[in-house]
């Protein structure tokens, strides 16, 4: 059975009579889940009045409106993830820290008895990171009774921007996690949800969707939850698939639907580099430099060839910047490995880098089978993926002083969770590096 048809495992109701079905089921049953989750409903809205905020509730950061919004939503559906991390691990690191300083929270924030692990951690993430992006990642399970597709669980991952809600051009955004929904459809979901954003923003007017129970974070989840249906039945959306090149003589046969076999014939090209002695010279000078001051322990050849040489460096866990953003089994295993390749023409063609491909699935099979259930441990696969994939790309796109490989690794190790960031919040810290720098040569 396709992803498509098991999607749709069960009979789609049609006509007139079931969108009014779907319409006044989803308002009734949306209604009762909302009350009393203290988002603005019309009855509390009649009794509810607003005092002035004092000038010491202003500077009080448990009455941020992002803040107040993210626990709105943490209350009602429960986490899986912050910004990466198992929530559970969130929540042993600050009962760690109250053990350690039962004062750290009673001295920064008021009512610190009435709040949750989770919502501490997000006021210490917001004080420390203000302008960082916050991700949460957490599962919905369609409310309708009566829901068409064959849909459990619907898994999302949510970025909600910095200056969220005060700045109205930071809307929040979503992911959809689920392998089994076929891309094209959550891509369906995901504008879905950018729309009823743009409605609660009042950038657009849309009689087809009416927002659920005010329109805060956790409004646009409910109205997401609302209209799932109306989502997922819209034409599935196209997506581009990017296959990687083969690069050895041999046949690719290709079976589209319905479409003859296609033969395509892809020749490995051999290169042959000529390159001058001084180039190598350096090169191998570079390369020393990193084995005499890492040592064998840390730094072993895995490949040696004509065109380039490949080195697995064990890089140790170190307290850096933004060291929150690195992967919480890679913190509890102190290190992380790094293959650092070495091209033969070094520095004239760049050094490359890479996670190997199963050192994050072996770590979360060591310390998490026994502590996580199945779908976090699918999870944590994949943002840890994510996070290899970003540590890649912003070493690449760092401006390095030079071309010594051993400062490039020493940069690597201690800002880690630096090159961890998504690319936005990375150009926001290598501005401030630069900046920093300029100032030093002054």
């Amino acid at each position: 059975m396709s992803a498509e048809q098991s999607l749709h495992e069960r009979p789609v109701p049609t006509g007139e009579n079931s969108s009014n079905k779907q319409s006044k089921r989803s308002n009734t049953r949306i209604r009762n889940r909302a009350r009393g989750d203290g988002e603005t409903s019309g009855q509390n809205q009649s009794v509810r009045t607003r005092k002035p905020k004092s000038k010491s509730s202003r500077n009080d950061p448990t009455s941020d409106a992002r803040f107040l919004q993210v626990s709105k939503l943490i209350k009602k559906f429960k986490p899986v993830t912050l910004n990466g991390v198992a929530t559970r691990s969130i929540i042993e690191q600050v009962k760690e820290k109250e053990e350690n300083d039962p004062m750290h929270f009673k001295n920064q924030y008021k009512n610190c008895e009435r709040l949750s692990y989770l919502q501490k951690y997000l006021l210490e993430f917001v004080k420390h990171q203000p302008e960082s992006i916050l991700y949460i990642s957490f599962i919905v399970k369609p409310s309708d009774p009566d829901f068409p597709f064959d849909l459990a669980k619907l898994k999302l991952n949510i970025s909600i921007p910095p200056n969220y809600p005060a700045d109205k051009t930071q809307t929040p955004t979503i992911v959809v996690l689920n392998e089994e929904i076929p891309r094209g459809f959550g891509v369906n979901i995901e504008r879905g949800f950018k729309r009823i954003a743009d409605i609660a923003r009042g950038v657009v007017t849309d009689e087809e969707i009416e927002l659920v129970d005010g329109s805060g974070l956790l409004s646009l989840v409910y109205t997401l939850d609302k209209y799932l249906e109306l989502f997922l039945k819209q034409e599935k959306r196209e997506t581009i698939k990017f296959v990687k090149t083969i690069k050895k003589k041999t046949a690719v046969e290709e079976k589209p639907a319905s479409k003859p076999v296609v033969k395509q014939e892809v020749t490995q090209q051999h290169v042959s580099l000529t390159v001058a002695k001084e180039v190598i010279e350096g090169r191998n000078a570079y390369i020393e430099e990193m084995l005499s001051k890492l040592g064998s322990e840390s730094v072993k050849l895995f490949k040696k060839s004509q065109q380039e040489s490949r080195y697995k460096v064990t890089i140790p866990i170190v307290k850096g910047s933004n060291f929150t953003r690195i992967p919480s089994y890679w913190t509890k295993n102190k290190s992380v490995d790094v293959m650092v390749t070495v091209p033969i023409d070094y520095p004239q063609s760049e050094l490359t880098i890479s996670i190997p491909n199963n050192f994050s699935t072996n770590l979360i099979v060591k310390y998490g089978k026994d502590t996580e259930d199945q779908l976090t441990l699918v999870k944590l696969t994949k943002e840890y993926r994510q996070t290899e994939k970003n540590i890649v790309s912003n070493f690449n796109r760092f401006e390095f002083d030079t071309p010594s490989i051993l400062v490039k690794i020493n940069w690597i190790t201690n800002n880690l969770g630096s090159f961890c960031l998504e690319e936005e919040n990375f150009k926001t810290w290598q501005k401030n590096v630069d900046s920093l720098k300029a100032q030093l040569r002054q």
